[in-house]
């Protein structure tokens, strides 16, 4: 079943978003990898990450895109239109980590547009911050 999507007027500033986790395998990595054709061995060989001194291979920076989009889809319904999505990386992850997506309603503007702010953690650590721009359809 679809669930329903969420109505602008009833989000508030400060409104949390669900925590969603993740533990990215070496697995995840490849099937991501061919779906965005970035097959840079950093993401996928464990021998390569290994001789560049990592200690596993690099979890491709556009997935940190995907989950906030992800993340704010889930929450708001499928009728979201992700408007704007900016992130900043403030560091690595790797395969066999777990990241956790976190985020809260920053603003509702007038013309319906709802602003959030999310962050992705290793731990307690910031991996990406993202501001999201989304619109509510129907």
């Amino acid at each position: 079943m679809i669930p329903a999507s969420k109505c602008v007027a009833d989000l508030r500033p400060g409104d949390e978003l669900p925590v969603t986790e993740k533990t990215f395998t070496s697995v995840d990595l490849v099937m991501y990898a061919g779906a965005t054709w970035d097959w840079h061995r950093l993401h996928h060989d464990e021998g390569f990450a290994s001789d560049m001194g990592l200690p596993a291979p690099v979890i491709d920076g556009q997935i940190y895109g995907a989950l906030f989009a992800k993340h704010a889809i889930d929450w708001l319904g499928p009728k979201t239109f992700i408007q704007r999505l900016n992130f900043r990386m403030r560091t690595m992850a790797f395969a066999g980590d777990t990241l956790r997506t976190e985020g809260q309603v920053s603003e509702v503007l007038d013309d319906g547009v709802v602003v959030l702010r999310q962050q992705l953690k290793k731990g307690e650590k910031i991996v990406a911050e993202a501001v999201t721009e989304v619109r509510l359809i129907g």
